[in-house]
């Protein structure tokens, strides 16, 4: 499941501190499979760019609510410039929102240079009246 796969990427980064929350229920494996995702894509984003001492990867469901959150303790950017660290690119992020989309949720970044970053992704577990969701 997604606990145990998110437990795993943990174990595979010796060089960064990162602290798990982990609801260990099941979900639609596709909805499993786009959150992993998302959290690799964190994880990488963090160890290349934050300058991270820590890190923490909570993922919960509750009230028909998956959430995954990646946050850190690093150099944080400015989200008004649209890209990271001054990147010119900003795929992965754009890659994240993609995949939380396709599985009928969003993805939400907080972060201020100096402060750190968090991001966000929340899907429904169940259908809304208009289609969108599992």
């Amino acid at each position: 499941g997604l606990a145990g796969g998110l437990r795993s990427l943990a174990r595979s980064l010796p060089d960064l501190e990162l602290q798990l929350e982990l609801y260990d229920g099941r979900l639609p494996e596709h909805i499993e499979l786009a959150l992993y995702r998302i959290a690799q894509e964190c994880v990488q984003n963090i160890q290349k760019h934050a300058r991270a001492s820590s890190a923490q990867l909570r993922f919960s469901v509750r009230d028909g609510v998956a959430r995954l959150e990646a946050s850190d303790d690093g150099i944080g950017f400015d989200i008004s410039s649209g890209t990271p660290l001054g990147r010119p690119d900003g795929y992965g992020l754009h890659s994240m929102a993609e995949r939380a989309e396709l599985v009928g949720g969003q993805l939400h970044m907080m972060s201020r240079p100096g402060s750190g970053t968090t991001v966000v992704a929340t899907v429904p577990l169940t259908p809304d009246p208009n289609g969108k969701g599992p």
